[in-house]
Formats: structure tokens, C-alpha cells, sequence
């Protein structure tokens, strides 16, 4: 069986999302790989997945010892038992300093198994790692879209972009995101 996510960042207009099917048997570490690769993340942060957020008092992630709430290993927990029907949600924090947000809502379970995560749909390029949560983000577009040639310069180089090339936040290519999938669960 394969559960099938809709996944969109929080507080971020456009929306950015993926549609993203994955195994049944997948746990919530794997589910967070399969987000990282979808959203082209590169898994440098910490994260964790919960009711609503990093406020509750239970959440699935990486334990620390020393946090006062109770973390459940994601590696222990399979999807399954939370995602149970249709329209089942999460909130997935990726990075707790720039903090982002993401719904993860169960649309449908189906009987097709697939080998690996496959995005079948998205709509917009995420934000880059580091870049300072949603304002940072907002204010990069801004320099993007207004900013001079100066301050350009400088995301572009922390970007690795090429001169004169600027950032694209409407860019998505299913191909590039599968491709980095395959690559990330090639080890599977």
C-alpha cells in the first residue's frame, strides 16, 4: 500500500507544496528523508513532527534527553500509526531556528506499493537552507524582484548562482525532485 501526502510550507504565499506517495510501511524518519529530498532540503537541521507544531507537549522526531516533552523516535513510529484515513494531518518543523512549518495531510491510500517516494506533483521552489526563516525568505525575493545590483551580488554568490542570474521562486521540476529521491533512498 502507499499513502499519498499533500505537503505545503506554512505562512508562505505563493503556496509552496509537493504531492508526495510513499510506502505504507515507511516510518517518520523516512517520511522526513523523503520531505528533505522533495523540497530539495539537505537534511542539516533538526526536525519534528506533531499535532501542531513544536508547542505540544508529544511530538515524533529526535529525542533529547534533556527536552521536557515527551519525542518518540521517528525511526520507531511507521506512518501508520497516525496516518489512518483521508485528510489526516501533521505539522512537520524543519529547522527550529528559522522554524519552517509544514502541513502533511494524508489524501489517499492506495494499493499500489511503490519502491521509493515518488512526487507526482508541486508547485514552487522552496526556500533555500539558512536563509533566515519566512521573513528572510520574503526579504530575499524582495532584493530579487527591487534590490541593487550590490545587494543581488551577495545572494547570488551564497547561492551559487552565475552573474547576473537571479532566483527563480516559481521554478519546480518533478524530474530534478525524483531524481533526487532516488538518489536519497538508493540506499534502501
Amino acid at each position: 500500500m502507499a499513502f499519498q501526502f499533500q505537503i505545503s510550507i506554512k505562512e508562505i504565499k505563493p503556496t509552496i507544496r509537493r504531492r508526495l506517495v510513499v510506502p505504507s510501511g515507511f516510518n517518520f524518519y523516512q517520511l522526513h528523508l523523503a520531505i528533505q529530498g522533495a523540497f530539495g532540503w539537505t537534511n542539516s537541521h533538526l526536525f519534528q513532527f506533531g499535532k501542531t507544531g513544536l508547542m505540544d507537549k508529544e511530538g515524533i522526531g529526535m529525542p533529547d534527553p534533556g527536552d521536557e516533552k515527551l519525542i518518540h523516535e521517528a525511526k520507531a513510529v511507521p506512518l501508520s500509526a497516525i496516518f489512518k484515513r483521508k485528510k489526516d494531518r501533521q505539522v512537520y518543523v524543519y529547522d527550529f531556528g528559522d522554524y519552517w512549518q509544514h502541513t502533511v495531510e494524508l489524501e489517499s491510500i492506495d494499493q499500489n506499493d511503490p519502491y521509493y517516494p515518488v512526487c507526482t506533483d508541486g508547485q514552487n521552489e522552496c526556500p533555500p537552507e539558512d536563509v533566515g526563516s519566512v521573513s528572510g525568505y520574503e526579504q530575499m525575493l524582495e532584493c530579487f524582484a527591487s534590490g541593487t545590483e550590490k545587494e543581488k551580488k551577495g545572494y547570488r554568490e551564497w547561492l551559487g548562482l552565475k552573474p547576473k542570474e537571479n532566483w527563480d521562486p516559481a521554478h519546480f521540476s518533478l524530474r530534478e525532485t525524483n531524481l533526487r529521491l532516488q538518489w536519497i533512498f538508493a540506499e534502501y
